[in-house]
């Protein structure tokens, strides 16, 4: 089989040096599966084009996208794989050498499993050792040794490629920047392709990594709250009492006390423009959505009836895509 690892990459030249790497000190290549490692680049220098093509020459393929984005970027490398599988991997994430074969034997195991992710283990700083995801407020659901989860988050995803292709891959407009992984997770579900949670699945993500997003912005909290509300917006889950989602946004500011409150009101203020200029597009999207099952997000498990019809249905839906990898 083929696997085929995206890479979004801007700049932060080093770290990128080093994940590529550790991609190809993965067991089980070229005797488990075929690799192709793809650097979808919008840095706007060749600095990295450079620095990647002196260190790995033609093992890796190199391109980039015609809009700059984290999305642009992922979707630009989906067009160009040849992987019946593709992984997604952030550029600031380390994998172990038992990372890529553990993902294909999880592909084979869950047969209900339209995308999988693992543990993300911090490496370095002040969180070294602890674990980034899944987080608290990331709810699972192990049903016959299966772990559903609600949602998975983009530093690494992985799914197969007609599934990716399925639900129109990563959205460019709304979130091209950041929130892809939260959006994308939702139209899964929505579509009837289950999200999977498998912990022998192990990244590290490097805390403080040069040009992270994080630095880059220096009040990450403002476009998570910015996300929350264009992600409650496009699914339509502002108009009621949502448990879950509720718990969600208090789990991101709760860490600021009581103003909290006040740093999802500057985050919204400080995206107004994006925001009010996006609303139109949204609304665009949502009256084109065709959903199979109208799942809120971050609501898949409270919506009981439409998630045991998912997964329940799963395994035939995935049927034909499986066999012609795995049999």
């Amino acid at each position: 089989m083929q696997i085929s690892v995206i890479v979004p990459c801007f700049k932060r030249i080093g770290q990128t040096v080093k994940s590529f790497d550790l991609v190809f000190k993965s067991k089980g290549i070229n005797t488990e599966f075929g690799l192709e490692l793809i650097a979808a680049d919008s840095t706007p220098t060749n600095e990295l084009y450079l620095a990647l093509k002196n260190e790995f020459g033609e093992k890796i393929i190199y391109t980039r996208p015609q809009k700059p984005g984290i999305a642009a970027n992922k979707n630009q490398g989906a067009k160009i794989a040849k992987g019946e599988v593709l992984i997604f991997c952030d550029s600031d994430i380390e994998v172990e050498e038992n990372t890529l074969i553990s993902t294909i034997s999880a592909f084979k195991k869950h047969e209900k499993a339209a995308a999988i992710g693992g543990q993300v283990i911090w490496r370095g700083g002040s969180k070294g050792g602890s674990r980034d995801r899944p987080r608290e407020e990331d709810r699972m659901l192990n049903i016959e040794g299966t772990t559903f989860i609600e949602a998975l988050y983009s530093r690494y995803f992985a799914t197969y490629k007609k599934v990716f292709l399925d639900v129109g891959g990563y959205d460019e407009k709304v979130f091209n920047m950041r929130g892809e992984g939260s959006d994308l997770s939702i139209r899964f579900w929505r579509a009837g392709y289950p999200l999977v949670y498998e912990e022998t699945i192990i990244v590290h993500h490097v805390h403080d990594v040069p040009d992270s997003a994080a630095l880059r912005t220096g009040r990450p909290e403002f476009g998570i709250a910015k996300d929350l509300l264009l992600l409650g917006y496009k699914y339509d889950i502002l108009d009621e009492k949502y448990k879950n989602f509720m718990n969600t946004v208090v789990a991101n500011f709760k860490q600021f006390g009581d103003g909290g409150y006040f740093r999802i009101i500057e985050g919204i203020g400080n995206h107004l423009d994006f925001i009010a200029k996006i609303k139109a597009i949204i609304d665009r999207e949502k009256k084109q959505m065709k959903p199979v099952y109208d799942f809120k997000f971050l609501e898949v498990f409270s919506q009981k009836e439409l998630f045991e019809a998912c997964i329940n249905k799963a395994s035939k839906k995935l049927e034909n895509i499986r066999k012609s990898i795995f049999i």
